[in-house]
């Protein structure tokens, strides 16, 4: 009964970490849209890989939960200086790598783009001729890093005069109606890029990967963003 019932509290408290991180992460998109997003923005990006690092949150959640869980089978340790030293260093490096994730936000207006980082938490402006080049695909049939990319994935990147490479379509924040979705902005914002005479290099190639996870509605911009020159 013993083996049954440890079994029952590991697996409800995994369950509970995923929840927690999932209401984590929505807490966080929530406070970086407060923080960050204009009441008149267009389009608002959480950038790579900045986003994917989010993901550690998962992790010392379950660090926490197998703390407390294997407590009791571990002997106490006293706290000596080193410690307490190793402790305030970790706490101050996860702030500061933290300040770095929730930070990494592009906002589009229709007027600017505005880039935030931890070095310009106020967030860089371009005018829209800053940018010189967009590179648009969608992602082939390859091994790709957990948490990075997946097969099927539309990119649509845009380079900056100084040399930022910011993909606008990686981890786009959320919408209210539908004609706000981050593809259907997508397209009209390539349309007045294009009309600029900004370069631009896409490919259909892969493109038939999208409608594996894509309804028509989506493909179908999609498809247009790509052929469009």
């Amino acid at each position: 009964m013993k083996t049954v019932g440890r079994a029952l509290v590991y697996l409800l408290g995994c369950l509970v970490v995923l929840i927690l991180s999932f209401f984590l992460f929505s807490l966080i998109g929530y406070f970086q849209y407060l923080v960050f997003v204009p009441d008149d923005y267009m389009l608002w990006v959480f950038k790579y890989p900045a986003s994917r690092f989010i993901i550690i949150i998962v992790l010392y959640l379950f660090l926490v939960f197998f703390y407390f869980y294997y407590r009791k089978f571990r002997e106490k340790t006293p706290v000596t200086r080193k410690r307490r030293v190793l402790w305030i260093s970790f706490i101050v490096i996860n702030i500061i790598g933290f300040y770095i994730i929730f930070s990494s936000v592009t906002v589009i207006t229709d007027q600017k783009i505005i880039d935030h980082s931890f070095l310009h938490p106020q967030g860089k402006e371009y005018d829209f001729h800053d940018v010189v080049k967009i590179d648009a695909g969608v992602r082939g049939d390859r091994y790709y890093f957990p948490f990075t990319h997946n097969k099927g994935d539309f990119y649509y990147k845009i380079e900056l005069t100084d040399g930022k490479i910011i993909d606008l379509n990686d981890e786009a924040g959320g919408y209210e109606n539908e004609d706000e979705h981050p593809t259907f902005v997508l397209n009209k914002l390539d349309a007045r890029l294009i009309d600029m005479g900004i370069t631009k290099e896409s490919s259909m190639e892969n493109y038939q990967y999208t409608t594996e996870s894509l309804d028509r509605m989506y493909t179908d911009k999609i498809k247009s963003i790509l052929e469009r020159k």
